[in-house]
């Protein structure tokens, strides 16, 4: 009988000692942001988690990286609701508030302004008096509180729609533009889309969060420019505009909020380019194949099941993001269909630091964003290798930033169109979070 009870005792502390354990490894991935690990070892430790409020917080987190905002939402409410003593006031504060963006982003505009605005009162209620920022997101959803959330309707069957290349045209470039060594033949990928019943060009674009207008081509549109400004890209002002429509080959995608580009901040840098569709809308298609060798995007009526052998290896944290591994040591990308090149950052440089320095040249560069130009020390690596999936993928002449702390240098890099135009197809599946890529051209 001793020998009993120490048995159940053996195997109760073990199974305490494995709880602990996963609940530590959970809780440094979230607390690292380490998403792609979460999403490897979340399934792998939920069960021997003792922590149900951790267990909840990681769910919460994963699901709004993986396109699955209405099951972040719901755990974010158990939680709130149930482990509030858990969290302390300041922690279920900033849930709260991650609660209510997300149901801002479902386009449950009313709700969210609405909570936010609670949350100040309950702030300075107690002496809080920095509530700018909070004042401003609230500003953010009560403007649109009376429209609609944004929907997307379509035929059931396969939709294909053209794509074109082109070549971004630089206004002045030769008076603000270093070219650097590496001859420039970046193109970006834009797609034909119905305003008002006139076709525009639009930049498909995964590293962009949000479709973007510029000024001009929105006042062409006759689109309502909404009564607020905003931030774009981290510095820049700008305006948002209501589009009541929208078609994309046999797509209708209505009651969209578009961010517009001041004038004075790009026509001056850049033309020949109206607008970009971006992660608003690309995220509602649960999947899109880019074939390369037909210059043609498919839409497929139903997702293309996971293959075998491929593992989830996309998130959404903003923009579109890749696992990608070299040397068995993993590498996050930015998967940027808006970025003519590709390019490597300091991430990729001290992981690989030893390669680099013996293989690189010295260079400087010019680059462009919106309202900005970037003139950038870099290093010319001669070629870069790494894997996606099970596939090997190889690039020649590929820049790296070796010191850049820029918020869109983070991570190892931005694979762009450099990258995608090695191949024939790219299946970008987001309802199971994977991208395949097929033989190279």
């Amino acid at each position: 009988m001793k020998k009993a009870v120490l048995l159940i005792l053996i195997c109760l502390m073990a199974s305490v000692l494995r709880a602990q354990e996963a609940d530590a490894h959970i809780a440094s991935l979230v607390n690292n942001e380490e998403w792609f690990a979460l999403a490897e070892d979340l399934p792998l430790y939920s069960d021997s988690m003792q922590a149900d409020y951790l267990r909840l917080i990681a769910e919460a987190m994963l699901a709004a990286r993986t396109n699955r905002t209405e099951e972040a939402v719901d755990a974010l409410t158990k939680l709130l609701s149930e482990h509030q003593s858990e969290l302390g006031t300041q922690t279920a504060l900033s849930f709260a508030l991650l609660r209510l963006q997300l149901i801002g982003k479902q386009g449950h505009y009313a709700e969210a302004a609405d909570g936010i605005q609670r949350i100040i009162h309950q702030l300075e209620s107690s002496g809080v008096t920095e509530t700018q920022a909070l004042r401003t997101l609230q500003k953010h959803y009560a403007v649109l509180r009376n429209y609609a959330p944004l929907s997307v309707s379509r035929p059931n069957h396969d939709i294909a729609v053209p794509f074109r290349l082109i070549e971004p045209q630089v206004t002045k470039r030769e008076e603000w533009m270093r070219g650097g060594k590496k001859a420039y033949k970046g193109n970006l990928m834009t797609i034909p889309v119905l305003v008002h019943g006139k076709e525009y060009p639009f930049i498909f674009d995964t590293g962009a969060g949000a479709t973007f207008l510029f000024e001009k081509t929105a006042r062409e549109m006759g689109l309502t420019i909404l009564p607020d400004t905003v931030t774009v890209n981290g510095s820049q002002k700008g305006l948002r505009a209501w589009i009541d429509s929208l078609q994309i080959g046999e797509i209708t995608c209505r009651n969209l909020v578009a961010y517009v580009g001041l004038s004075d901040a790009i026509d001056t840098l850049m033309t020949g380019v109206d607008a970009i569709l971006g992660m608003d809308i690309i995220a509602a298609f649960p999947e899109t194949q880019l074939h390369m060798d037909k210059q043609q995007l498919v839409f497929p009526a139903h997702p293309t099941p996971m293959p075998q052998g491929i593992k989830p290896n996309l998130l959404i944290d903003g923009s579109l993001l890749l696992r990608a591994k070299k040397d068995s040591v993993p590498l996050t990308f930015h998967l940027d269909t808006g970025c003519s090149t590709a390019e490597l950052y300091s991430g990729y440089y001290h992981k690989f630091a030893a390669e680099s320095g013996n293989t690189a040249q010295k260079d400087t560069i010019s680059t462009l964003s919106y309202g900005q130009i970037h003139n950038m020390e870099v290093l010319l690596l001669p070629s870069a290798s790494f894997m996606v999936g099970d596939q090997p993928v190889s690039m020649e002449e590929v820049y790296l930033y070796p010191s850049s702390g820029e918020y869109l240098h983070q991570h190892d890099g931005r694979m762009g169109m450099d990258f995608l135009r090695q191949f024939n197809s790219i299946t970008i599946n987001l309802k199971d979070m994977y991208l395949k890529i097929d033989s190279p051209q």
